[in-house]
């Protein structure tokens, strides 16, 4: 039997998750629209405006006023733990098990859906709708100190070794790259002006909060400009994946937490299993399509553990962790 707060978690859960369905059909309904820009052209623009402009404002307008906390370390190595024992599971699956039964870019793109998790797109508005607005930096920090950069060197070092793109990239190109991401940047600039007490201009940090709005239906259209119906058929080869991310992550998390104690509030606890609990990260994609990993399997992944996120999130947002 669900206690009443329980039950307004639920509704706001699936207020957003429905919205974010309707987001994910809009994109898909864009494709049938004749006479637009393609679809891949669409995404490709959207990408390099949430990357450069919206995120980093996201980032700056929420970091630069947090509560400077022992959270800055904790949720960050949360989140690496979970990155390391994914891609532990999703390796023994996919290259031990099934490894002679996949084509190699099948195997990459499931690594990657494994792996990383859709901690900012979708993480913020369902931490905020669940946990509360001040929480919103959870998202950020999970992301942004640990996830991002993972993806950027270990995530490259992935699709490099199972993409057939002719281009190769070392772990250092891939720290160097992580070090001039604008949302990078913009976190260290906004740490700094919350550890060193600096005043921000009120319209400023107004308009960084304004376009930070932007990224989570910006990105969540992008997918639906890249998704196809539901390929059955190819649903038992996702499984493996869909448990790594969707279960495995959120018990690993769960442990660290425990362990961690004393660095977690209630609340941010909460936050961060959601976060750990998320479906796979969309802008996967884009290393997917860059490195010509398999787009489509990655694309069906990310639709389907989406879904399936409905049902589990409800689960980690009700269970209490300490």
């Amino acid at each position: 039997m669900y206690k009443y707060d329980d039950v307004v978690t639920l509704r706001a859960m699936a207020t957003v998750f429905l919205g974010v369905l309707l987001i994910l059909a809009a994109g898909v309904a864009y494709r049938f629209i004749p006479g637009l820009p393609s679809a891949l052209e669409v995404r490709r623009v959207i990408g390099a405006i949430v990357l450069n402009i919206f995120l980093p404002a996201l980032t700056l307008s929420i970091l630069s006023t947090a509560p400077l906390s022992n959270e800055l370390w904790a949720v960050p190595l949360v989140s690496m733990a979970c990155i390391v024992a994914a891609a532990g599971a999703a390796w023994l699956f996919y290259v031990r098990v099934l490894g002679r039964r996949l084509a190699r870019p099948t195997i990459g793109a499931l690594l990657l859906a494994s792996v990383w998790c859709n901690a900012t797109y979708l993480g913020v508005p369902i931490v905020t709708a669940v946990v509360g607005e001040p929480y919103a930096r959870i998202p950020i920090v999970f992301d942004l100190l640990a996830m991002s950069p993972m993806l950027f060197t270990l995530g490259v070092v992935i699709c490099v070794e199972f993409g057939t793109a002719t281009s190769k990239h070392s772990i250092g190109e891939g720290l160097r790259h992580v070090l001039r991401l604008p949302p990078f940047l913009a976190a260290v600039v906004g740490l700094l002006l919350n550890v060193l007490h600096v005043p921000i201009w009120e319209p400023f940090l107004v308009a960084m909060q304004t376009m930070g709005k932007a990224v989570s239906p910006l990105m969540i259209f992008s997918v639906g400009l890249a998704l196809r119906p539901p390929q059955w058929r190819t649903f038992p080869v996702l499984i493996p994946a869909l448990v790594i991310k969707l279960v495995v992550a959120p018990i690993v998390a769960a442990g660290m937490i425990t362990v961690l104690g004393s660095a977690f509030t209630t609340s941010t606890a909460t936050a961060t299993m959601l976060e750990a609990g998320m479906p796979t990260m969309m802008l996967t994609m884009v290393f997917a399509e860059r490195y010509q990993l398999d787009t489509e399997t990655l694309a069906q992944a990310i639709l389907v553990s989406t879904l399936l996120a409905m049902l589990t999130l409800p689960f980690l947002a009700s269970t209490p962790i300490l």
